[in-house]
């Protein structure tokens, strides 16, 4: 069999050979899958006395292999049995059956087909539809899945020294149906998936320094257990404060405008303009606005005529922009400035606002000097955690959301035995 065949056929065993003597059609088609007739038989020793051992016969072994022609590939395989006879070396009969590389003993699905599973469970494929492109039952991808235990293992005697975490609906595994996402903000490496975000779940973890976002309880849990920890506010969650209280206010000048009125239809329109950034507005677009009797009117000017409808509108755009600017010049002075009027004056939606910045006042001043850390990494798998499919235990959940990342510790404990393994063959040669 040349090189070709062996690499369209999936097949990584040198000894593993066509079986021409004993079939015509060596590839054949049978109910929507291919079957391909091979033979196994090489010279072998006793593993007692060291003899070449007598070969006794064939045993036809049936392993499911990569698929040929997008079908699945069912390789029917003349296994060599071997026998040595006793002796004085060998005071009983020993027996023997050719192994098949990639292949292990009494297992009927090659291991080229694992390897498929596990680079499709990093993908948000359900089980069942990675089952059903592979040929092979939705319980074999789950116990390839319990197999991998051993490389789900961080290390639990070490922490990074900046550690990030958050947390994400979860559903029925855990009694809040929230659990906790644990990250390395430094290398963006995600450590571990707690089953809860309550106390006694994460009080096995130490940290030294902690992003995260402005939940109260956890700050707690961090100043209880690491009294020396640095805190630090995500930027995205002070933000996202300002973010809702003006687009809630938007709704409500909505809806004191009425329905169907000119003055709903625009601030309807041009929400997203609204929620944008003072600094992306374009001021030389001219563009004509059909709300505003399409008049040929810049993003700025309408931004004017939208606030101009209503004075809590304004005054909550001008508070949700002064925020953005403090975080992004990261100056403590315009922080200040800001957070130094009194909540009284400000639309009842802002001074909630007012009161939560005043509270992780230190955090958000702090974030300033550690400003390239940030939970933007953790958001991100969280989003990933949001598209995934159902499950019916932790175990398997857990599992596929530390698939899924290419720099997890289960992609490098995997690396890591791959390596030694390919070492200690070449020790061996």
């Amino acid at each position: 069999m040349d090189y070709s065949t062996r690499t369209a056929l999936g097949i990584k065993d040198s000894h593993l050979e066509l079986d021409t003597a004993h079939f015509k059609n060596l590839i054949e088609s049978h109910d929507n899958q291919v079957v391909v007739h091979l033979i196994q038989s090489y010279p072998l020793r006793c593993p007692r006395c060291g003899q070449l051992m007598l070969k006794n016969g064939f045993k036809i072994v049936k392993v499911l292999g990569p698929s040929l022609h997008y079908q699945p590939t069912i390789w029917s395989m003349r296994n060599q049995k071997y026998l040595c006879k006793p002796s004085s070396a060998c005071p009983s009969t020993i027996t023997e059956l050719a192994k098949v590389k990639d292949i292990k003993y009494r297992h009927h699905i090659s291991q080229a087909i694992k390897q498929q599973v596990m680079i499709q469970l990093t993908t948000n494929e359900s089980q069942i539809d990675i089952a059903k492109e592979l040929g092979i039952s939705d319980w074999t991808v789950r116990r390839i899945i319990f197999n991998l235990d051993q490389f789900f293992k961080p290390n639990y005697h070490w922490l990074p020294r900046h550690i990030a975490f958050d947390d994400f609906k979860s559903g029925r595994f855990a009694s809040s149906g929230m659990s906790m996402i644990l990250m390395n903000i430094e290398n963006h490496r995600t450590i571990d998936i707690i089953l809860s975000r309550r106390n006694r779940y994460l009080r096995n973890y130490f940290l030294r320094t902690v992003t995260v976002d402005l939940y109260t309880p956890y700050r707690h849990l961090i100043h209880e257990l690491f009294p020396h920890a640095i805190i630090i506010a995500d930027h995205f969650h002070v933000v996202a404060q300002a973010y809702r209280a003006l687009n809630k206010i938007r709704v409500k000048a909505m809806n004191q405008a009425g329905n169907g009125s000119h003055q709903w239809r625009a601030l309807k329109h041009f929400w997203k303009l609204i929620l944008t950034p003072a600094g992306l507005l374009k001021y030389d677009n001219y563009w004509s606005r059909r709300n505003f009797g399409y008049t040929q009117l810049t993003d700025v000017e309408v931004i004017q005529r939208l606030l101009a409808f209503n004075d809590d509108l304004k005054q909550a755009y001008r508070y949700y922009q002064d925020l953005i600017l403090a975080i992004n010049h990261r100056s403590k002075d315009e922080l200040n400035h800001l957070l130094a009027i009194k909540w009284t004056q400000l639309p009842q939606s802002l001074q909630k606002v007012q009161r939560t910045l005043r509270r992780h006042l230190k955090e958000i001043i702090t974030s300033f000097k550690y400003g390239d850390y940030t939970n933007g990494p953790v958001e991100g798998t969280n989003n990933k955690i949001k598209v995934a499919y159902g499950f019916r235990n932790f175990f398997n959940f857990r599992a596929r959301i530390l698939l899924a990342p290419p720099n997890s510790y289960f992609a490098i404990n995997w690396k890591n035995k791959r390596t030694a393994h390919v070492q200690s063959q070449t020790r061996a040669v």
